[in-house]
């Protein structure tokens, strides 16, 4: 009879059917870091080396080392090794999961405030010197796209459509392409950068030298974007300057405006309706409250109607 597989040579495996399927770099590299963490966790506590031997004590012990985090970080490190060891199990390497009746940490239903159009027009204002055509373009277009920010900074000029205002995203989440439109506005803008960066082919997004001139055929890195929200939020001082914040507000103004929830999933990018539908729910509850003077116990309790 063969050896059992260690953990960590499971891991390895596991990671490799991810490749093979056709998972992105970016979250292979996501889940060996989690799954590091894991074992690493097991070998601190003296835990077997075989998979099979492990127990839901062992799991515990490795859970508890994320007490203190955020509690989307708990969630993700419970959920990245449960699909590992439920992967095990389908595969024929182990009979049972050490996760066996666990539950997850419980996720934080939070309202995201999207940004007002006094913010936008605010944070347009503040895009000053030699890159103000660029970093117009870059707030218009996360804004009216909704796309995420490691989209935008993939784009190249090829991606572009200006005459049937449409972006191509080839570079999303989980490896899934779509056309996201945008309008007049934006088009506008993109129209003034590209008088400024020219139309040689290449990434069209360019780095810059410090907050001077754009660098030729250098894309801009995602920490370069995050560097002009962090700019435009001091400049401004309006809090929460970031590029999930305009996703969250382009989401929040098409549900506004009447538009399905099925477009906003697909111009997103979403895989099922769920994150919508907690852009819905922030939307549904900002309208409670300003429907709440029309209904109010305590106005209605203290009308002069009822005054004596």
């Amino acid at each position: 009879m063969t050896e059992p597989l260690t953990t960590h040579a499971l891991v390895e495996l596991y990671l490799l059917r991810c490749e093979v399927e056709g998972k992105s770099p970016r979250t292979v590299s996501a889940y060996r870091w989690v799954l590091s963490r894991f074992l690493q966790a097991l070998e601190e506590d003296n835990a077997p080396i075989i998979a099979a031997d492990l127990e839901s004590a062992h799991v515990y012990a490795y859970l508890a080392r994320s007490t203190h985090l955020r509690t989307e970080s708990r969630h993700r490190y419970f959920r990245e090794v449960r699909c590992f060891f439920s992967w095990l199990v389908e595969a024929g390497y182990l009979e049972r999961t050490p996760f066996r009746g666990m539950r997850n940490v419980r996720m934080p239903q939070r309202i995201v405030q999207p940004f007002s159009v006094q913010d936008v027009t605010t944070l347009l204002a503040a895009c000053e010197g030699p890159l103000v055509a660029r970093d117009r373009a870059l707030v218009m277009t996360l804004l009216d796209t909704g796309a995420r920010c490691s989209e935008v900074i993939q784009l190249d000029l090829e991606d572009l459509d200006l005459e049937g205002h449409r972006l191509r995203i080839l570079h999303a989440k989980g490896n899934k392409q779509r056309v996201v439109p945008f309008a007049g506005r934006c088009e506008a803008a993109l129209r003034e950068y590209l008088d400024v960066r020219g139309l040689e082919p290449g990434p069209l997004f360019l780095a810059s030298t410090g907050h001077s001139d754009l660098i030729p055929g250098r894309a801009l890195h995602a920490n370069g974007l995050k560097q002009l929200l962090i700019r435009l939020k001091k400049k401004t001082g309006i809090a929460k300057v970031h590029a999930h914040r305009f996703r969250h507000t382009f989401a929040t103004w098409a549900i506004q405006h009447d538009a399905r929830e099925i477009d906003v999933q697909y111009l997103l990018g979403h895989a099922s309706p769920d994150m919508v539908r907690r852009y819905s729910s922030s939307y549904g509850s900002e309208q409670a409250a300003l429907r709440h003077v029309a209904f109010s116990p305590a106005d209605q309790m203290l009308s002069p109607v009822n005054v004596r």
